[in-house]
Parts: C-alpha cells; structure tokens; sequence
C-alpha cells in the first residue's frame, strides 16, 4: 500500500504508527505542518501561511494536496481528528481514516462551536475511525459516527522494552515513586507533588518525575516551597528503555491527568510492574479493577492520592498481586503488534474495496 499521512511529526506516537507501516514494507509519506527532523522514513514540513492552525493550516490546504498528488496515496490517515483529520477531509483523497488520540474529542469538540464544525466535517467523511478507548468511541458516536465504522487500535507497548525482567532496587530502601507524564496543565504535576508532600513524615519515600514541558520551572520552584526538594527528582524527557528502567526500579506509578484516553504510559507501568494509582477516568477504569489491579483516585484530590499511596506502602502483599494482575491484563489486549496488526489489515480492507468501486 502507499499510504500518506497527516499529523504532527514532532509527536513520537505520530512517528511510531506511521513508522510501522514503513518498517513493514508499505510506502509511507507523512505530511506534517510541525517538525519531522529525524524521521526515519519520508516526511515533508508544509509552512503555515496564517498564525492559528485552522487558518494555517486550510490556507496551507493547496500545499498538502500537491504532495498528495506527487505521492499518489492509496489510503490517507489523518492521525487527529480536528486540524489533521479536516484537511484530509478536505483534500478529497479517498478513502480517508482519520485517527481520534483523546484531546481532539474529549477536549477540543466539547470546547467551541469551530471545534464541533470541523470534527464533525471531518468525521462524516472518514471511511474508518479509529480510537484507542471505549470512552473515546463512545465521544465519536455521540458526534455522528455509526459504530461499524469505528474501530479501536491501542497504541499499545513493545515488551522486549517493557516487561518484568531484571528489576531493580524494587523493595530495598525508600519508596520510589514515578511519573512518566509530561510537565502541561492537563497532566496536573501540582497535584502530585501536593500529595507526596502529605507524606512526610509517614513513609521514607523518593519521587521521579520523567518528562518535561513548559511548566517545569514553576514545579521545581513548587517542590522547593513545599519542602520536598531534595527528595524529588525531575528527570526530564528520556528514551523508552530509560522510562522502563525507572519503572522497572519504581514501587509506585501515579498519573495525576485530567483527560485521557488510553495512556501509554499507563501501560508501560503495567508492564512494568509499578503499581498504579491513577485519576478516576473512563479509560483508566477500562484498563485498572480499583483495589485489585491498581487504585483510582479523583481528579485533583491531593489528600485522597497521598491516603492512596500510605496504603499501597503498608500492603506488599497486595501490590504484588497487582503487579501480576496489571502483567496480564497488558499481555491480553495492550501490546503493539497485533493492535497495529488489525490496523493494517482495516487499512487494506479499505484499498480493497475502494479499488473493487472503480
């Protein structure tokens, strides 16, 4: 298949799905209006002619076109649904999937009346609709979609990184306690760093914030004002096999998010063996048993996540029969391959019978 996609080149879960198909021998182009330094397979920046990204992006509608028409796609994936997923609509290249990852439906569509218009447009011309969460399928039948053409891909791990072998430190010294989300607003590092101040003086406990983001600096000046500095350590952006290290090493996960579909990141803890304790969201909820494969906690409830974390510390032995929980759970429907697999024979379902309607 030569399959063309659109989304944001500087995102490495952009890179990886189209990624997948390249390495499988497919012939990829992605089209990106962010950076794509570094890809390793075709890519092409489009500059923006206007400042926001809808009028940049449509003024910029002829551009993506003429490299559509130099490539000659079979199948076009529009990896988000607003923005992306309306040029491709646009573009008139059939068929088109276009790829909900979260935001673009559980953020932005409730947000504005041009968000709704877009996501909309861009829905009703879609062929196929994937999504990597029931609750995130569950928002795009509510914007319109009938169910059959929806289908859910998750984005899923790679176990020969994430996986339970050679653990270290886990069980010896203070508890070590990860994050692997990154530092903006929705992933609320406040919260978490509120709760772990709660825990002075009940537990001997260390905490690993990996990522970064634009509200590193207030955070570091955050721990130091509740007293926590010395014990936090703010890792920023590291490579996958350094996030599965640290899982690897961690007691605890804790994802502080206000929004999510399926995490990831989420899963790779899983995988890993740190046990989670994560905001009570749809699609954690579809992924964690509360009390049996990890705790779920509400949103911005500092107090209620540091109570979480006291009785994960005083119970080793139901963490870790989480921990085997969570392994199974992630072996059974989260792993890369075979979601990917699926989605590559509903991509050639498409070229087949577009083709058949010639």
């Amino acid at each position: 298949m030569r399959i063309a996609f659109l989304g944001d080149g500087s995102l490495g879960h952009v890179r990886r799905w189209a990624g997948y198909f390249q390495d499988q021998g497919h012939d990829v182009l992605l089209i990106s209006f962010e950076d794509v330094n570094g890809c390793p397979f075709p890519a092409r920046r489009i500059r923006k002619l206007l400042p926001t990204n809808l009028a940049g992006y449509t003024a910029a509608l002829g551009a993506v076109k003429k490299e559509l028409e130099s490539f000659g796609p079979d199948i076009v994936n529009a990896i988000y649904v607003g923005g992306y997923g309306f040029i491709g609509a646009q573009s008139g290249y059939r068929p088109l999937v276009v790829s909900a990852i979260g935001s673009d439906m559980l953020v932005d569509y409730p947000s504005s009346f041009v968000h709704r218009l877009q996501i909309e447009y861009a829905l009703k011309r879609a062929a196929l609709v994937t999504t990597d969460a029931e609750s995130l399928s569950d928002a795009v039948v509510h914007a319109g979609v009938e169910p059959s053409r929806i289908v859910e891909i998750y984005f899923g791990i790679d176990p020969s990184v994430f996986n339970r072998e050679k653990l270290t430190g886990r069980g010896d010294g203070p508890l070590r306690i990860v994050s692997t989300r990154n530092l903006y607003p929705v992933y609320r590092i406040d919260t978490l760093l509120a709760a772990y101040a709660g825990l002075s003086g009940k537990v001997d406990a260390r905490l690993i914030i990996c990522g970064d983001g634009p509200e590193r600096a207030a955070l570091e000046k955050r721990a130091k004002e509740l007293g926590i500095g010395d014990s936090v350590t703010f890792a920023g952006r590291i490579d996958p096999a350094g996030i599965a290290a640290e899982l690897k090493q961690a007691d605890i996960y804790i994802s502080t998010s206000r929004s999510d579909s399926t995490s990831v990141s989420l899963l790779e803890a899983m995988a890993c063996g740190a046990v989670p304790i994560v905001t009570d969201l749809a699609a954690n909820r579809e992924w964690l048993r509360d009390g049996v494969s990890g705790l779920l906690f509400r949103t911005d409830d500092a107090a209620a996540l540091t109570e979480a974390i006291l009785h994960l510390s005083e119970d080793p032995v139901l963490a870790e029969s989480m921990r085997d929980e969570c392994a199974a759970t992630v072996a059974e429907r989260g792993l890369w391959l075979p979601n990917m697999e699926r989605a590559a024979k509903e991509f050639a379902r498409l070229v087949e019978r577009e083709a058949a309607q010639r």
